[in-house]
């Protein structure tokens, strides 16, 4: 039987990458306009402390924000905090199927943490699953990356800050709670913005305001599931993390669906290499844990 915390994580995760992607692509259009990340992050505030202000309503704050070891939460809140100036940036000097693509390389960099540091044993069907994966992101995003671009490298250093932040929750997953973790992991970055944000304010209109404010809900549910998911992951971090492929499916069927974009025969090839991925994800997991 597959255990429940598998089956949870699994769901998590694969959730949050829709989430993931719905926020992608608002970053996509407001970094081609004036908004900064600080100014993104500001407007987004309201998202982000509703965590705590329902967790103070039920009488469980204290509880969520205690911690064996602070440390580990603030130094996962450090390195975060570059992240969407990171973003914002990449998006506004190169293609998004480019940035997609290299950040589909987050798999194998936590398969690589997985092997040395969380010292997991690593099985045939994780190997397989990481390759169609990564084979199936090629072939749907076809990207060019004609001219090597400066920000291929600084995407690629994103990449392995938001990695190193899910390995801590999943290596140090008992130092709190799941909802400690989201609010200690976003508190850097959110005082940063509002000092950016008082040395150049903005007034946004009421489509931006919206767009932040979806981007917000979204993102900062995103991190939450993962989170939460990777806590649960102790001994099958990196068969998990192959589900992070299926977010090229779900931005696919965004542009379908959405923008009446359709797809060439290599990338729907490639969608159901990813699918596959996906599946083979499965046998890796429940291979993990009989060991």
């Amino acid at each position: 039987m597959i255990n429940k915390n598998v089956i949870t994580a699994s769901s998590f995760i694969i959730l949050a990458g829709t989430f993931f992607v719905t926020n992608d692509a608002i970053i996509n259009y407001l970094a081609e306009n004036r908004i900064k990340f600080y100014h993104f992050i500001f407007y987004g505030i309201p998202a982000y402390i509703a965590v705590p202000i329902y967790l103070f309503f039920n009488g469980s704050l204290k509880k969520n924000l205690k911690c064996t070891n602070y440390y580990i939460p603030l130094i996962r809140s450090f390195i975060f905090a570059p992240m969407p100036f990171i973003t914002f940036i990449c998006l506004e000097n190169i293609k998004l199927p480019e940035f997609t693509t290299l950040n589909m390389a987050s798999p194998l960099i936590a398969s690589i943490f997985a092997i040395f540091l969380l010292k997991e044993k690593l099985n045939i069907f994780t190997y397989f699953s990481l390759t169609l994966g990564f084979l199936g992101v090629l072939f749907v995003i076809q990207p060019g990356f004609e001219n090597f671009n400066i920000y291929f490298l600084v995407t690629l250093i994103g990449v392995i800050f938001i990695t190193t932040t899910t390995l801590i929750v999943n290596k140090y997953h008992y130092v709190t709670t799941a909802s400690g973790f989201f609010i200690y992991g976003g508190l850097i970055i959110h005082i940063v913005s509002i000092v950016f944000f008082i040395y150049d304010p903005i007034i946004v209109n009421y489509l931006e305001f919206f767009l932040i404010t979806t981007a917000s809900i979204f993102i900062n549910a995103a991190i939450f599931l993962v989170t939460t998911a990777l806590r649960m992951a102790q001994k099958y971090y990196s068969s998990v993390f192959c589900l992070v492929y299926l977010q090229v499916v779900w931005s696919s069927l965004v542009g379908i669906f959405i923008f009446d974009e359709y797809m060439n025969l290599f990338a729907y090839f490639g969608a159901f290499f990813i699918v596959l991925s996906g599946i083979f994800s499965i046998p890796s997991q429940l291979k993990q844990l009989k060991k």
